[in-house]
This record gives C-alpha cells, structure tokens and sequence, in this order.
C-alpha cells in the first residue's frame, strides 16, 4: 500500500485471518483440544495453515521503501506460536520464507521476532500479560526499525496507526481463539466426566451400554469379559468401604494398564467390570483374560490403614457375533462367570460359544464384499 488503504480492505484481512485461524482450530480439536503438546500431525497443520493466511495478508501492503513494507503477515505467525508451539510456528514462518524470496528484510524481521517468540516460550505462559507484552514489544521493535532502516521521512501518524490497527487484529483474533479453547476444553472436560466412573476411572455404564449399542449396530464381532472380584463383600465388611474403594481404585488402574489400545475397559456396576477385545479369535480372548487373573492375583493392595491385602478375580469370556442379540451375548458371558464362582473362582471360564468364533469371520468377509 502507497497509503493506508480503505478500512474494507483491513476489515477484510482481520475477518480472513480471524475466520480461518478459528476454523482450522476448531477442526483440529475435533477430538481432543488442540494444545502446543498434542499431536505432530496436527501442529504442522495448523501452521502450514497460518503460513498460506501470512502469504494472503501479504499481499496488501503499505510500502515504505524499496525494502521496507508493513503488512499483517506477521499476526497469524505470532498467534500460530502462542498456540501450536513452536513447532507450529517454525512451519508458518518456513511457508512463509518460501513463497516470499527467502533472503529478504522483511523475512529478516520476521525470523527474529520469531526467534524471540521460541526463546521465550510464549505458549507455555501463555496470559493476557505475556500476550500483550510480547504485543506491545513487536510495536517497538518494529517502529524503530521503520526509523533506523527508511531512509526518507515518514509519516508517523500512519505508522502508529497501522501499528494499532495491527495489535487490534491481534487482540481480536487472540481472544477468540481464547475464548474457543476455553469452550472446547470445557466440553471435553464435561464429556470425559460424563463417560468415566470417578472412582475408579474407567468407562461407566453409559459408556459400557453406548459401545455395546455401536457395535451391536455395527454387527461387529468382539470378545465380551466379566470381570467379578473374589470376596469383595469381605473386604468391605473386615476393613471398611474406604478399603474397598481404594481396592477398586486399584483394579481400575491395573485394567487400564492392561488392555490393549483396540479394546475397551469399564466398570459393569458394584465390583463387576467389563472388558471388550476388539479381536474375536478364542486365542486372543484367552490370553488376555488369563494375563488379566494372574496380574489381580499378584496384586497387593495397601489400604489406609496400612495393612495389605490380595485379591482374585473370576473372569467369564464369551462372544458377540453379528445376528445375536447382545443381551444374549453378554448373558453368556455372565453364565461362564458365575460358573468360575462355582468352580472355585479365580479362573477363567469359556461359554460354550466359543468355538463358533469362525462365523465372525464369515460375517466380516461377506460384509467386506459388500
């Protein structure tokens, strides 16, 4: 820009930088909230995103001098790093560097004001404070560099107001993001609380019932486990519902711990628990039911009052395949469990449907014609 161009063509770049930013974080954070510790993946996206939105600002601007020129480039930059870290930020600016002829004096101040930004750290301290800080310290710098590094005299009333006009963006575009990462940590906050037993912090019956429901929906064959501790009415009755629920407490994390990623834990109700494997295969399921017996039985657990005590657990393993019902299914897993409690607990038993696991291969491979 030779002057200070219409205030339609700043409005539109603040809505540009605004919308896009705002979209792509909140497509980011579909599953989890997007932070400068999450995924790889998703950091470089964010800044390969931030970088086309700086080469796009850069296309409007107020030119100074042969070599010196004001732009707001540099605010998806500085708002890429205060939220995706630097890696975020290294991306934007790499996007940036390339498509903008690599050795030049405007790229010369961007790496330095990013520099600044990694050394530090803005997105660990990451408050209004720092935020307009470091704000208010790129203004500076940038005037005086406009001083010491344009020859002709300018017109500093322009300066300062674009100056503004850019911390204005900032501050929009910022708090927004703010407001959404507040949002959305609150979402998953509330989700996780809805979906995880706070004692022993496993899936809850609602989200037990929920992934039954999908995958009976999605006529998906999968290993069904009940899991009952061995005399837990004893422990309750001898030393107190504090040792029970420092028990289960500690069943749930030595669940948690023991499941593969694929498959599913959750607590069933009372001292039952639930864990569905997503292979179906007889050998799987009796692996993993086994593996799971011998890790409750070397378990010692410390109660508050110092005293320790063991545990067992019986194990009843079933099947689900597609075409059942699932009440069915897990009926049968409960039968084989009660029968572990007969036989003497402590063990693993099999329903009598095991041996027809072969069919949910059938099921899978019709499904995959299809």
């Amino acid at each position: 820009m030779n002057e200070l161009e219409s205030l339609s063509t700043l409005y539109r770049d603040i809505c540009v930088t605004y919308a896009t930013l705002s979209i792509s974080y909140l497509a980011l954070s579909k599953n989890s909230t997007f932070s400068y510790d999450g995924g790889v993946g998703k950091r470089i996206i964010f800044g390969l995103i931030s970088g086309l939105v700086s080469l796009y600002l850069n296309e409007d601007q107020w030119v100074i001098s042969d070599s010196f020129f004001y732009s707001f480039e540099l605010i998806p930059i500085i708002l890429v790093t205060f939220y995706g870290g630097w890696l975020s930020g290294l991306t934007a600016v790499a996007v940036n560097i390339a498509f903008t002829g690599w050795f030049t004096l405007d790229n010369l101040l961007i790496t330095l004001i990013f520099t600044s930004l990694i050394l530090f750290k803005v997105w660990e301290k990451k408050n209004n404070r720092v935020f307009y800080t470091t704000v208010v310290l790129i203004v500076i710098y940038r005037v005086v560099a406009a001083g010491l590094l344009v020859p002709q005299a300018l017109n500093w009333s322009q300066v300062m107001i674009y100056q503004l006009i850019s911390v204005l963006c900032l501050a929009i575009c910022y708090h927004a993001l703010n407001f959404n990462e507040h949002h959305i940590h609150t979402f998953f906050t509330m989700k996780f609380r809805a979906s995880i037993d706070k004692l022993t912090q496993l899936n809850n019956r609602a989200s037990v019932d929920y992934r039954l429901t999908t995958i009976y929906n999605n006529r998906q064959a999968c290993g069904l486990m009940i899991l009952d501790l061995d005399h837990f009415k004893f422990v309750n009755d001898t030393y107190g519902h504090d040792a029970g629920d420092v028990m289960l407490s500690e069943i749930g994390r030595l669940l948690t711990e023991a499941i593969r990623d694929e498959d599913f834990v959750g607590r069933y109700g009372g001292e039952e628990f639930i864990i569905i494997t997503h292979r179906h295969e007889p050998q799987t399921i009796t692996a993993v039911a086994e593996r799971i017996r011998q890790l409750v039985e070397n378990l010692t657990v410390e109660l508050p009052s110092g005293e320790k005590i063991k545990a067992t657990m019986s194990i009843g393993a079933s099947l689900y395949l597609p075409g059942m019902s699932m009440l069915k299914a897990l009926k049968m897993a409960d039968e084989a469990l009660y029968q572990a409690k007969r036989q003497g607990r402590n063990q693993v038993v099999y329903s009598r449907l095991m041996p027809y696991s072969v069919l949910g291969d059938n099921i899978a491979k019709e499904k995959y014609r299809r």
